[in-house]
């Protein structure tokens, strides 16, 4: 039977064979009604939550060859950011918004993030509608199914462009450099007796805080950080040291000067591959280009 107009409660009884099959439709009918509903509420308290940080988020298909990964979803924060309308880039590659500026390095780093199936945060002048440039920061993660396997990529994405000046501030030195940085340093943590002991620190963390590992394993990570948030700290490698993984953001100090920048930090358990116990804390930091 071929139907012009959405089914409705109503319609049932044209299915049911008599009142006892009919009110048992009908109940199954609103009950999958009253689920979708909730949903959506679930789902609008989420995107009006998230709005207070990002201005646009975008869910596309898992694969990333062209012509994908191809956009399934993006909510008003993206149409008022980028000019785009959802009808206008539904079934389109995030791809559009590139252009002559945009930095390849970045988007390399990107592919290979998502390939390894890691998240990625990171910045790079993309493009509006009317061919006007923005400075874009991604927050990228996988969107996994019920048997953990990846689906689609959600990006969170904000326009830096207003915080320019305050980046060449902080940082004394001009955006495009600063663009051009690393956004993420690795730290490694283990746990003995006397403590939380820092055993490895990547190259990055220096490029991102200004410090050298030399001053962390000197003086300790304490020496870096708000003398407010250490206790913060401890209490993330306690929680990932018990296999939770734990975010949160620390304000780290900026050398020679009275200026903290705030670095999103996550904190995740590592298990020995022979006893498999947590025997490390990996750490990740991205710098958050907000004020504090």
């Amino acid at each position: 039977m071929k139907h012009d107009k959405p089914f409705e409660i109503n319609d049932i009884k044209n299915f049911a064979k008599d009142a006892d099959a009919q009110a048992r439709l009908e109940g199954a009918f609103q009950s999958q009604a009253d689920q979708i509903a909730i949903l959506k509420h679930q789902l609008d308290l989420l995107e009006s939550a998230i709005r207070n940080d990002y201005d646009s988020i975008i869910i596309t298909e898992l694969s990333l060859e062209k012509p994908g990964p191809r956009i399934v979803y993006v909510n008003d924060g993206f149409t008022r950011m980028t000019g785009y309308t959802k009808q206008e880039v539904l079934g389109k590659t995030p791809r559009i918004l590139q252009g002559a500026k945009t930095d390849r390095a970045i988007l390399e780093r990107l592919k290979r993030r998502l390939i390894e199936g890691q998240a990625f945060f990171g910045h790079t002048i993309n493009y509006r509608k009317d061919g006007s440039e923005f400075i874009n920061q991604w927050d990228i993660h996988p969107l996994m199914n019920a048997q953990g396997e990846v689906t689609h990529w959600v990006s969170y994405q904000r326009d830096v462009t207003e915080k320019k000046e305050s980046a060449k501030a902080i940082f004394n030195t001009d955006f495009g450099s600063l663009l051009k940085q690393r956004e993420e340093f690795i730290l490694k943590f283990s746990k003995d007796e006397s403590g939380f002991n820092c055993k490895y620190i990547n190259e990055a963390f220096e490029e991102v805080t200004g410090f050298s590992s030399d001053d962390v394993f000197e003086k300790g990570l304490e020496s870096v950080i708000h003398p407010d948030d250490i206790a913060m700290i401890e209490q993330a490698l306690s929680s990932a040291f018990e296999g939770k993984t734990v975010s949160e953001l620390f304000r780290y100090k900026v050398p020679g000067s009275d200026e903290y920048q705030t670095i999103y930090q996550s904190f995740s358990p590592i298990k020995d591959d022979t006893s498999n116990k947590i025997s490390t804390v990996k750490s990740v930091g991205k710098l958050e280009l907000k004020e504090i």
